[in-house]
């Protein structure tokens, strides 16, 4: 269990060989071994990242909500101070990466910045309640039913007589979700390759779909002075100033996922250096690309009603027609950019997998026994993969509201929340999976502050020194503040069709996990045993070769945190 007290001395220490180099080593000294290979190069790695958040892609899918809320300047500009919102608390996630690079993040760092008496608890509902586990799965399955909703809507857009029934679009979300979980298990050799190649098909497309949409709207374009500074608030609400808000909430959809890199830290060489740098530059990468797609989509806007009414289901389809004039060109430049959303649902279950496993390895969920198994065969968690497969396509009786239907473990008919024929509930499932993301975020800098950081953070790469207490502070306030906006409801009037369902979501799924830790977990989960003293030698090892001006950037070479077995 872990202790932060005074410093102790280990005899345990083993000097690095051929057959355990110090990435070995460290991940030994914080309680495991290496059970995958180290497959990924820092460009695989960051490409699977930057294929995750999909910025450009997600904002593309999901500005219709942000449209309704603060018209085209305010998707504009919300943007930026999205890209700030979560670049921040990703700041605070690197250095905790960088401290203690283990697969299972923030479950990890919430156990050994804590004092021993609720280490257990706190990694148990960072890792199980409303935090990263659902995040990862409601992100996946929002993703996976854009994919869908665009195949459908792209067949409407070419048959008019055809009529999208929300049958076909669960069978289509179905088949999507579980091809990239069989890319994943099937094709997990190939992952790096296929990360990469995601990278570069975005920016491709991207580009053609900037100059192309462009260029067919020329010379019908929006003014300068509407695209940049019309707020206009469709949502009912008087207040202008919670609309755009909750348009900065909805921006922030497209910078989700930045922690996935640090999930696949076993499988990536020096991750003390490397994964720093998986978890920010995409993040800027998002910012760079989705700033001048937002710009050029609401220039090339002709009918804003016609937008938010799409027959398709998706604005960003009605857009694209209106700009082209011209079907098969849609077809075109909408093809590419589903196939980088099924990348997005495909760098899903890589991360989400591995998180899984990795608290499963400690016996922190049910049905550990089976989730921490690795396959000899494709190197890689498959149960882990599957169980998120089942989580989200499971349907049950059709009578059910679909908002009841979440709160049924194991039965939930998670698709009915997240069908786009309503805009209300398609928010409620973006803002749901920005709160469990956003809230495993910083559930660790939280304790970080409380404890002190220079008590319980080791030798690192990356310190963020003076600056670290105001990231981390900054990143939980913000998080507390989009917590509470999350649950409000979107539009008014409000009626049981429009209802935010976050916070129902939310005290449900709490409840349960308390109630499973009770009963259940607290009996079985003690975490980690972590060797403080080994994991100091081998990060003087790893930082031999790193060049830093100041050594203070790196920390002092000693730590007060030790580990003491009960």
């Amino acid at each position: 269990m872990s202790n932060i007290d005074t410093a102790e001395k280990s005899q345990d220490y083993l000097e690095p060989s051929a057959e355990m180099d110090v990435d070995d080593l460290e991940l030994k000294a914080q309680g495991y071994s290496r059970a995958m290979p180290r497959r990924f190069s820092t460009l695989s790695l960051m490409s699977m990242s930057y294929a995750l958040l999909a910025t450009w892609n997600g904002f593309g899918s999901a500005f219709g909500t942000g449209f309704t809320e603060a018209s085209t300047a305010g998707s504009v500009w919300t943007v930026l101070i999205a890209a700030a919102t979560m670049g921040v608390p990703a700041l605070g996630m690197a250095e905790l990466a960088s401290a203690y690079p283990v697969a299972g993040a923030q479950y990890y760092w919430s156990f050994v910045v804590s004092t021993p008496e609720w280490a257990p608890f706190a990694s148990y509902i960072e890792r199980s309640a409303c935090t990263s586990t659902i995040g990862w799965y409601l992100g996946f399955a929002s993703v996976t039913n854009f994919v869908a909703a665009i195949i459908v809507g792209l067949a409407k857009l070419c048959w008019e007589g055809y009529e999208i029934e929300r049958w076909h679009v669960y069978l289509v979300y179905v088949g999507v979700s579980w091809l990239a979980i069989g890319l994943n298990v099937f094709g997990s050799r190939l992952i790096p390759l296929w990360n990469k190649f995601i990278l570069y098909l975005s920016f491709t497309t991207l580009i053609a779909t900037f100059i192309t949409l462009l260029t067919r709207a020329s010379p019908h374009y929006q003014s300068a002075h509407l695209v940049f500074t019309d707020t206009t608030n469709s949502t009912g609400w008087s207040t202008s100033g919670l609309a755009f808000l909750f348009c900065i909430l909805n921006a922030q959809y497209g910078f989700l996922g930045a922690d996935s890199g640090a999930h696949l830290c076993e499988e990536i060489p020096s991750p003390t250096v490397n994964v720093p740098k998986v978890v920010l530059w995409p993040i800027v990468m998002g910012l760079v690309t989705t700033f001048p797609f937002a710009v050029a989509l609401m220039f090339v806007i002709r009918d804003f009603g016609a937008v938010l009414e799409s027959s398709t289901g998706l604005a960003i389809i009605e857009v694209y027609w209106q700009a082209t004039g011209n079907k098969a060109a849609t077809v075109v430049l909408m093809a590419p950019f589903a196939l980088c959303l099924f990348g997005c649902a495909c760098a899903n279950v890589t991360s989400a997998s591995r998180q899984v496993w990795s608290a499963s390895r400690d016996r922190c969920l049910p049905g550990s026994s089976v989730l921490s198994r690795v396959s000899r065969r494709w190197e890689m968690p498959v149960w882990a993969a599957c169980v998120q497969g089942v989580f989200v396509t499971v349907r049950s009786r059709p009578f059910f509201q679909d908002w009841v239907l979440l709160l049924i473990p194991g039965g939930s008919q998670l698709y009915g929340l997240i069908f786009l024929g309503s805009s209300s509930v398609f928010s409620s499932m973006v803002g749901a999976t920005t709160v469990f993301f956003g809230t495993s975020y910083v559930i660790p800098q939280g304790i970080l502050v409380w404890r002190g950081r220079d008590r319980v953070l080791p030798r690192r790469h990356l310190n963020l020194g003076r600056w670290g207490w105001w990231v981390n502070v900054l990143s939980v306030a913000w998080t507390i503040l989009a917590n509470v906006v999350y649950c409000i409801p979107v539009t008014r009037p409000v009626t049981a069709e429009n209802m935010n369902w976050i916070s129902v979501m939310v005290v449900f799924i709490v409840a349960l996990m308390l109630v499973t830790w009770f009963v259940s977990i607290k009996h079985v989960f003690r975490g980690p045993s972590i060797n403080m003293e080994m994991l100091l030698r081998a990060r003087n090892e790893t930082l031999k070769g790193v060049h830093v001006a100041d050594e203070r950037v790196l920390g002092p070479e000693k730590s007060e945190i030790v580990v003491k077995e009960d």
